[in-house]
């Protein structure tokens, strides 16, 4: 029995070429299906927001909320008033919180004061929320729009001391609103 051997001058034979190729484009696509996956399983993308701080002669900061790059409810956002230390502030007052008026476990939560439900609980806290001059609600805020959720337009007021404020804020404290589904801190307003 005699063996031939058949060389092939061209180098790689076409069909396995073919098949490397193949095989290549089926790797490279799942690596790129997996990364894209990824970025899909992060959760609930969170907003950024844009202030505008200004003081008051009366010792309120008025903290305007410039830009909301999405609209997304009230009820999702919190607030945390801190100190120049970075310290949540958590003296007599609240400091920290719920920005819409809601009942979370049976208790009373919020400090919109633009608050128009039909909740007689939450009508009476919006009510106290804008009575104050800080001493308690040492943070307020102002659905101006009234339309439930945090948009451009809107405006938190932060009680320092004043003729007409009796809050713990001062220069260089800031206030911080989260965005509660992905616990990002969507933008900071510092006071000056």
């Amino acid at each position: 029995m005699e063996h031939r051997i058949v060389k092939n001058d061209e180098g790689v034979s076409p069909v396995i070429a073919v098949i490397l190729m193949v095989a290549i484009t089926v790797v490279l696509a799942a690596v790129l299906y997996v990364w894209a996956a990824s970025f899909l399983e992060q959760g609930e993308s969170a907003p950024i927001a844009t202030f505008f701080v200004q003081e008051g002669s009366d010792g309120v900061y008025h903290v305007d909320v410039i830009k909301v790059s999405k609209q997304e409810d009230l009820a999702g956002f919190s607030f945390y008033l801190k100190d120049e230390t970075g310290s949540t502030y958590v003296g007599a007052g609240q400091g920290f919180g719920e920005i819409a008026m809601q009942i979370v476990g049976g208790e009373e939560h919020g400090i919109d004061m633009a608050y128009n439900g039909d909740d007689e609980q939450l009508e009476n806290r919006a009510t106290n929320v804008s009575n104050d001059d800080g001493s308690e609600y040492p943070v307020h805020f102002n659905d101006n729009d009234r339309d439930g959720k945090l948009s451009a337009g809107d405006q938190f007021l932060v009680y320092g001391n004043g003729n007409a404020a009796s809050g713990p804020a001062s220069d260089n404290w800031r206030l911080d609103i989260q965005f509660d589904a992905s616990g990002d801190i969507i933008g900071s307003a510092k006071m000056l």
